[in-house]
């Protein structure tokens, strides 16, 4: 069963380093919230609207490490990925980045209800 939230996760990876936000509004449930490195927290339509006009660009996300346990209602993932991104128009940097990921069922489909995203040591 921990396949699952593996694959939701590394789906996800998969379409932000290809900037794709048709498959990430799969994905996502539609009450997602992204807290990024900096604590900003963003709605999944705001997100997305950045991805989409070029705000944040993302360039590649190199898994290192990912967790998965069981929560009362879903899953939670946590991943370690080296994420090339250029972000407001900044530098291209690769930043290391743990991802917390809280999953859960709706209308039968597994879907990211939360994304935390804080930096790690390599």
């Amino acid at each position: 069963m921990q396949n699952e939230p593996i694959t939701l996760y590394r789906a996800y990876n998969l379409a932000m380093a290809a900037n794709c936000t048709p498959k990430l509004d799969q994905l996502l449930a539609a009450d997602f919230t992204l807290t990024h490195m900096t604590g900003l927290v963003q709605s999944k339509a705001e997100w997305l609207a950045q991805i989409r006009n070029g705000q944040m660009h993302y360039f590649d996300s190199d898994e290192k490490q990912v967790q998965v346990a069981p929560t009362s209602d879903g899953w939670q993932v946590t991943g370690r990925n080296v994420v090339t991104a250029e972000i407001h128009g900044g530098t291209r940097i690769a930043w290391p980045l743990e991802t917390v990921m809280q999953l859960k069922r709706s209308a039968g489909q597994l879907r990211i209800s939360q994304a935390v995203v804080t930096t790690y040591e390599r």
